[in-house]
């Protein structure tokens, strides 16, 4: 698991055996790394707006590696209680999905 960068770090290890799942928070360098094909269970959390890149555009490219993803309110670093961006409700609900995400049985 991974904010920000390190979300981009999870991303690029789910390629790798013996990861069993990964799930990342705002990873906006993912962009850089489309071609990566998880090879494990990715649930991956973006806020509706980015200053670098279009979300929706990203979002469609990665949905095609059947990835679960949610876009919530709010900006860059949403999660983060004491960030300025902090969302509560869009925290709330992406903890809601990171929670049911870890506790599905892995194989």
């Amino acid at each position: 698991m991974g904010f920000s960068v390190g979300a981009t770090v999870a991303w690029l290890c789910s390629e790798e055996k013996g990861v069993d799942g990964m799930a990342g928070f705002y990873g906006s360098r993912i962009r850089n790394y489309t071609e990566i094909s998880p090879q494990c269970p990715v649930l991956l959390f973006f806020p509706e707006e980015e200053k670098s890149f279009a979300v929706d555009e990203l979002i469609t490219v990665l949905k095609k590696k059947e990835a679960e993803i949610y876009k919530f309110d709010g900006k860059h670093g949403f999660s983060d209680c004491y960030g300025p961006n902090f969302n509560e409700e869009s925290a709330h609900h992406a903890f809601y999905h990171l929670d049911r995400f870890l506790k599905k049985e892995r194989l």
